[in-house]
């Protein structure tokens, strides 16, 4: 698994229903350059089920903090959520995590 991933993990991206919960305040730069390896990486090393995680993420982080989204993830993150998206996703399954990833980022927010 990519330090990149484990700095996202970290973060507060959901991975299943029992998740880390993050510890430490936002570092944007950090989690700029962690987005932008996978986006460089074109996702490659990532398993389907950890992408699906890694959007619920960074569309909970746009839709409930959207200034914040685009100061901490300018351009890389939208571009990466076009990269991740996947119209065959399950919506429950996405539903559950991206309430995961809200309460996790209003911990770090």
């Amino acid at each position: 698994m990519s330090t990149a991933w484990e700095e996202l993990r970290a973060a507060g991206v959901p991975v299943g229903a029992v998740c880390a919960i993050p510890t430490e305040p936002v570092d944007a730069g950090r989690w700029r350059a962690a987005l932008g390896t996978l986006c460089a990486e074109n996702f490659e090393g990532l398993e389907e089920v950890d992408r699906e995680c890694l959007f619920a993420w960074l569309r909970a982080f746009q839709h409930h903090w959207p200034e914040r989204f685009e100061a901490v993830f300018p351009q890389i993150g939208t571009r990466a959520l076009t990269e991740l998206s996947d119209p065959g996703r399950d919506d429950n399954r996405y539903l559950k995590l991206r309430r995961i990833a809200v309460e996790n980022l209003s911990r770090t927010l």
